[in-house]
């Protein structure tokens, strides 16, 4: 994607209304995972829903293997529906409680591809069993699972046309430590099976060191640091993606008090002349008040920041 915004206007609410994503421009390579870290409400999932189409973009360009499909409408766009799936946050509200989760996977199944009831039938099978889950629990309801293997099937529904791009929104926040790691490993399989080009969001750090070869940090709609895991990890060079990892303990080291970033995000609804940073930032300049910073690259690893 390139330049990507997303708007939502609001009553009474004179200008753009809410910027919940402000130029935005990433790349996935098929077999690659990009992280995307931020805090709550700074613009992750409406990103994620964005690049899916199911939020229109205010301006910016998507691309999927070279088509451009931001404002693609109808059939065309359904057409494309297999490619890009996304697994949601919550798997407890992400299926259907009234319907078997062999049902539910085999409406994806023959939806998107053209088949027979027995031809889905077979590859609900095939992907309970790529997932890790018993084929003959196709027949069982949602909540005669536990919340890890819901989020199983969820990933299983996803997965059910192979696609080319898969988004993960937090697909761990609702589970336990234990089931985090596997339904990541399961992820991280899957993945390199089907040779997907993956985008994981996440809050939680140690997540994307383990899991991605790239990450963008995200804030206030904008990204403002980006590069390899390692050249991100090894030194930060932006002072938001600095203050999150100052905010984390770290096993080395003995402190006292974890250090937070002091203040909030600035209200999305008001304009911003200069960096959406600089209320928080410790290190902010006059210049930062005024003019909003650009994108610097340093050998692929990129800081949108004045210093």
């Amino acid at each position: 994607m390139d330049h990507l915004k997303k708007y939502f206007p609001v009553k009474g609410v004179h200008g753009p209304g809410v910027q919940a994503v402000e130029d935005v421009s990433l790349f996935i390579r098929r077999g690659e995972t990009l992280g995307l870290v931020g805090e709550s409400g700074c613009g992750k999932s409406t990103l994620a829903r964005t690049i899916l189409r199911l939020y229109e973009p205010t301006s910016g360009t998507i691309l999927l293997n070279g088509t451009d499909i931001s404002h693609m409408k109808g059939d065309a766009l359904r057409r494309l529906r297999p490619q890009m799936q996304m697994i949601f946050q919550d798997p407890m509200t992400s299926l259907n409680p009234v319907i078997t989760v062999g049902d539910q996977i085999a409406e994806a199944v023959e939806t998107h591809q053209k088949c027979s009831r027995r031809q889905a039938e077979q590859r609900v099978r095939e992907i309970l069993e790529l997932v890790g889950i018993a084929p003959e629990r196709a027949t069982d309801y949602p909540h005669q699972f536990s919340g890890g293997m819901k989020q199983r099937v969820v990933i299983g529904i996803a997965l059910a046309c192979n696609p080319k791009v898969l988004i993960a929104d937090e697909p761990t926040t609702a589970l336990d430590v234990t089931i985090q790691a596997q339904v990541l490993e399961t992820i991280a399989d899957l993945r390199k099976k089907l040779n997907t080009a993956l985008l994981l969001i996440t809050h939680d750090l140690g997540v994307v060191a383990q899991n991605c070869e790239y990450v963008s940090v995200i804030y206030a709609g904008e990204i403002v640091e980006s590069g390899t895991v390692h050249d991100v990890f090894k030194k930060q060079m932006h002072p938001y993606t600095e203050g999150l990892f100052s905010s984390i303990p770290n096993i080395h080291e003995h402190v006292e008090r974890l250090v937070p970033i002091p203040g909030l995000m600035p209200d999305p609804t008001k304009p911003i002349p200069g960096c959406r940073f600089a209320d928080r930032c410790p290190h902010c300049m006059e210049i930062c008040n005024t003019k909003a910073p650009g994108m610097a690259d340093f050998d692929g690893h990129q800081i949108k920041c004045f210093l």
